[in-house]
């Protein structure tokens, strides 16, 4: 007789085991991301390009997020991709108009 508490793992339940581990994966991408976007918004009071950076960086990290089949995950992950380029597109037009603004000026 076969003992039934020594028969090898189905393979059903090997996907499981991986399914969890990528979820908790993909949700700390999604709260880096959430972080690396707050920081980018505070680094932007004091370096515009150290906040472009970081912001692409938290893009980066949602777009990555954005793979998970959790909606909180990725409904986090765009929400900070959002707020991020937001940062982008708010600092970049500053810069370019101050540049164009300067340019004109001498």
């Amino acid at each position: 007789m076969i003992d039934q508490d020594k028969t090898p793992k189905q393979a059903s339940e090997a996907p499981q085991v991986l399914g969890t581990t990528r979820t908790r994966k993909l949700m700390w991408l999604a709260v880096v991301s959430i972080f690396l976007t707050v920081a980018a918004w505070i680094i932007g009071s004091f370096s515009g390009f150290a906040a472009l950076a970081v912001s692409a960086a938290a893009i980066v990290a949602g777009a990555f997020a954005l793979k998970s089949r959790r909606n909180g995950v990725r409904n986090t992950a765009i929400t900070s991709i959002i707020a991020a380029g937001v940062l982008i597109v708010v600092i970049s037009a500053f810069m370019i108009v101050l540049y164009v603004g300067m340019r004109s000026i001498t």
